[in-house]
C-alpha cells in the first residue's frame, strides 16, 4: 500500500450555513446599489469563516447565493431579498429553520449580523470588482430503467470537450447538494462534473428506502453513461467519486460501467456491512472512552442491533437489549420496527466490496481521514489495496490526511465554544490533482 501525505496544503456536508452574515468594514461614505459580488466573512464567538455572497436584480426582485470554502458549500440560495437603501435584509433556509440577516450598504462595504436564532454572528464584507467567473449548471434528467433521475451539470470555462466526473451518494436522503462543492471545485479545474439527487430525493423518482446497493449501482451507471454522452465531455475520460456509502459502492459502479476514466474511493469501507456498522455505532457511543463494565455493556447493545439489522435476528432481541440499557446516558432508543434503517440493511447485508475491488481495473485513489470514526481507515485502506492488487487493476494510491474525520475535517482544538469547521489541509487539492494526472493524455 502507497502512502502518500497531501500536497500543496491551502486554507480551505453543512455544519450549519445558518450561521449569519455581516459585520463591520470600512467603507466608503456613499450608499450604493446590493447588486455584485460581495467578498468577505462571517464571525462568531471570535471564530471566523470565508464567504462569498453574490446578488443580483431579476424580473421577480432580487435574487442572490452565498458559497463557502471553509464549510464547503456553494449556490446555498439566499430568499426574500428586501433592499430599502441602504438596508439590505434576507433569510436563509437551514437544518433547523429559517435565519434572517440583516445589513447596510455603505459604497463597497456591507455589515451586519444575524437577527433570529442563537447564534450571536456579525459580518463583513467588500465588493469585489473583479470576480471569478463560476462555472456555468445546467439541468439534467436521465433514466435508470424506469426511474427518471434529476441533476446538474457544472461545466468549465472554455471550449470543450472536457474530461468528466460522476459524483455517487453517501447514504441515506442524500441529494445533488452533497456533492455540488466538489463538483464546483473539479469545474474549475476543467472537468464536467455531474451531482444529481438519489431516487426518491430532490426533484427524482423512486425511493431509495425500497432498494437496495444494486439498483443504486444502476443509478450511478446511468447516470456515467448520462454524462459520457454529453456533447461537453470527451470521449473517454470519465471518472467516477464516491464518499462514505458511496465510496463504497464505487467499485461495484465501476464493475457495472465496465472502465471509466479513473476512481476515487473517499472513506470507502474494506470490511463487512455489519462490521462496518459495529465500528460506526461503537465510536458514536464514545466505547473507547467508557469504563471496562459500561463499554462491554455498549458492546452488547451493538451486537444485538446489529444482529437485527443485518443477520434478521427478532426486533424484540434488540428492544431487549435497549431495555437493558435505556437509563445509560449513552444509550440511545432504538429506531421503530417499521423504520427503512432496519429494511435496507438487510437487502445489503451480504454486499462484499473486496469481492468487486478485485475486477476494478481503473487507475484508484483511495482517501481517508486518520480520525475517522465511521469507517476503520487503515484495515479498509490494507484491504482494500489487497484486493485490487490481487486482480489487474492499473494502479491504486491511498491517500491519509492526518487528524482528519469522516468528511476530512479536522476538530479544532483551540478550547473555543465554538469554532467553524476546518477542511484538512491539501483537500480537495489533492483530489483534483490527482484526477488531471489519471486522464491526462499519455506522452508521446
Amino acid at each position: 500500500m502507497t502512502i502518500i501525505s497531501p500536497v500543496n496544503p491551502t486554507p480551505a456536508r453543512i455544519l450549519c450555513w445558518l450561521v449569519s452574515i455581516f459585520a463591520v468594514s470600512s467603507a466608503c461614505a456613499a450608499t450604493s446599489s446590493p447588486e455584485g459580488t460581495w467578498r468577505g466573512e462571517w464571525e462568531r464567538e471570535g471564530s471566523k469563516v470565508d464567504i462569498t455572497m453574490r446578488v443580483e436584480k431579476s424580473a421577480h426582485g432580487y435574487e442572490g447565493s452565498f458559497d463557502s470554502d471553509g464549510l464547503r458549500v456553494v449556490r446555498i440560495p439566499m430568499q426574500k431579498i428586501t433592499w430599502t437603501t441602504p438596508q439590505l435584509n434576507w433569510e436563509v433556509a437551514s437544518d433547523s429553520g429559517v435565519e434572517s440577516y440583516s445589513g447596510v450598504v455603505q459604497g463597497d462595504a456591507l455589515t451586519g449580523r444575524l437577527t433570529s436564532g442563537a447564534a450571536n454572528v456579525s459580518f463583513t464584507f467588500m465588493r469585489s470588482h473583479e470576480p471569478a467567473p463560476d462555472p456555468r449548471c445546467e439541468d439534467l434528467t436521465f433514466m435508470s430503467g424506469d426511474v427518471k433521475l434529476a441533476g446538474t451539470l457544472f461545466l468549465p470555462a472554455g471550449p470543450g470537450p472536457h474530461p468528466g466526473i460522476v459524483f455517487l451518494h453517501g447514504s441515506g436522503a442524500e441529494g445533488r447538494w452533497a456533492s455540488n462543492y466538489l463538483a464546483d471545485r473539479f469545474a474549475r479545474r476543467g472537468f464536467v462534473a455531474l451531482t444529481f439527487d438519489k431516487r426518491g430525493v430532490g426533484a427524482s423518482g423512486g425511493d431509495w428506502k425500497t432498494a437496495g446497493f444494486d439498483e443504486l449501482a444502476a443509478d450511478d451507471a446511468a447516470a456515467y453513461a448520462a454524462l459520457a454522452a454529453s456533447p461537453h465531455v470527451a470521449h473517454g475520460p470519465v471518472g467516477i467519486h464516491g464518499h462514505s456509502q458511496g465510496g463504497t459502492l464505487a467499485p461495484l459502479v465501476a464493475v457495472r460501467i465496465g472502465h471509466p476514466a479513473f476512481v476515487i474511493a473517499s472513506a470507502g469501507s474494506g470490511l463487512s456491512m455489519r462490521d462496518t456498522e459495529a465500528y460506526s455505532v461503537e465510536n458514536a457511543l464514545g466505547v473507547k472512552n467508557l469504563s471496562p463494565a459500561e463499554a462491554a455493556a455498549a458492546r452488547a447493545f451493538v451486537a444485538a442491533i446489529v444482529a437485527t439489522a443485518y443477520e434478521g435476528q427478532p426486533y424484540e432481541r434488540a428492544v431487549k437489549a435497549w431495555q437493558a440499557v435505556r437509563d445509560k446516558p449513552w444509550a440511545f432508543e432504538l429506531p421503530p420496527a417499521s423504520d427503512a434503517y432496519w429494511s435496507f440493511a438487510r437487502k445489503t447485508a451480504a454486499y462484499d466490496p473486496l469481492s468487486y475491488w478485485r475486477q476494478v481495473t481503473a487507475p484508484t485513489l483511495l482517501v481517508y481521514g486518520e480520525a475517522d470514526e465511521r469507517i476503520p481507515p487503515r484495515a479498509s485502506a490494507e484491504r482494500i489495496t489487497a484486493a485490487y492488487r490481487s486482480g489487474k487493476g492499473a494502479s491504486v494510491t491511498t491517500v491519509l490526511f492526518p487528524e482528519a474525520d469522516h468528511t476530512f475535517r479536522i476538530r479544532s482544538q483551540s478550547g473555543r465554544a465554538f469554532s467553524w469547521p476546518r477542511t484538512a489541509p491539501g483537500y480537495p487539492e489533492t483530489l483534483i490533482k490527482w484526477a488531471l494526472e489519471a486522464v491526462a493524455p499519455p506522452p508521446p
